[in-house]
């Protein structure tokens, strides 16, 4: 609130901008004189101090200039609406006046405090400890709209639960245990934004090309494969059917389709799969390929991709799998 002078703080930015910006402050300050009345209302103790002080009418006037027609909430309900009217002068004057008014609330507020007696040292730990309980519920809800039904939101709802219990034990005027779980629950949330700051990393255009390029590459070689297994006499088709495919044309051009839809994605959905399309099928070629030799008396060889190749479509979009596919004992890397 005590934000010195907004015009110097908003400078050189558009009208627009500054409305925007001025009128979010506003209902920031708002919020934030509310949130320590509600604190104060409810503390038994602290109330009656004030009312000793002869004190209350005073502090309850003060709570009336931000919710009553006339007072903060009057002039900030302007602003909000001359900023949807795009009236941006209009929107800043009145979320300045609106702004004004909280500020000297807020002070007059700390003074009644300070003039009851009331001790505020715990008081304004709740309140920054519940500022940063909504900051962090907040900003869960940013992640869920970004990750939408990734595994990993697995972390945000044991982290939404955390600060639940967190609130639930600031309303018991537990502090240290609301700030244990508020420390809990965003060590989680870091956790899923390291996540995000991965797959950003792995969507960096140069490196989806290299990653398109080497699919291209592997769907050259099921073609050879497909070719050698044709003139061992295996049935390609019929093996492709149980694969959910029609027939080999039918693989490839759907293959095909998965590395054009991966070229240029923003999405790390589409190289996931098309990295699990190739460990699934490399792994049931060479498996099926493998029984068919043996059940017709030849030597079964390595039939997979082997040492050709780096691997790294599998370990870093195939699912980290660790484990060697066929004969040709090929790690597909470790995931990263």
């Amino acid at each position: 609130i005590s934000i010195g002078s907004v015009s110097a703080v908003l400078g050189g930015q558009s009208p627009e901008t500054k409305a925007d910006r001025i009128v979010e402050i506003a209902g920031e300050a708002q919020d934030r004189v509310m949130d320590l009345v509600a604190l104060v209302e409810a503390d038994a103790d602290a109330m009656q101090l004030i009312n000793d002080a002869g004190l209350i009418v005073q502090f309850n006037d003060n709570v009336s200039l931000c919710v009553e027609d006339g007072t903060g909430w009057t002039y900030l309900d302007e602003a909000n609406t001359a900023l949807v009217a795009e009236e941006y002068e209009e929107a800043i004057e009145s979320a300045k006046e609106a702004l004004a008014i909280f500020r000297d609330v807020l002070r007059s507020i700390y003074v009644i405090l300070f003039d009851s007696g009331v001790e505020t040292g715990e008081l304004l730990d709740s309140l920054a400890l519940q500022e940063a309980i909504e900051r962090s519920l907040d900003r869960i809800a940013q992640l869920r709209d970004i990750l939408k039904e990734a595994e990993i939101t697995i972390k945000l709802d044991d982290a939404e639960l955390l600060l639940n219990e967190a609130k639930d034990s600031l309303e018991d005027d537990k502090i240290e245990d609301a700030a244990d779980n508020l420390r809990a629950a965003n060590i989680l949330i870091s956790e899923v934004c390291q996540y995000l700051r991965e797959v950003a990393q792995e969507l960096n255009p140069s490196r989806i090309r290299d990653f398109c390029d080497e699919a291209g590459q592997y769907r050259d070689r099921f073609r050879d494969r497909f070719r050698g297994a044709w003139e061992e006499g295996f049935d390609v088709n019929g093996f492709l059917q149980t694969q959910g495919y029609q027939n080999e044309d039918d693989f490839m051009g759907r293959f095909q389709e998965m590395i054009e839809n991966a070229q240029g994605t923003e999405d790390i959905e589409d190289l996931e799969e098309l990295g699990r399309l190739i460990r699934q099928m490399d792994q049931g070629l060479t498996q099926e390929v493998g029984h068919y030799r043996a059940s017709h008396g030849q030597e079964v060889t390595g039939s997979g991709f082997g040492q050709e190749g780096s691997g790294s479509i599998y370990g870093r979009y195939g699912g980290g799998n660790t484990e060697s596919v066929g004969s040709g004992q090929m790690g597909f890397g470790s995931g990263q």
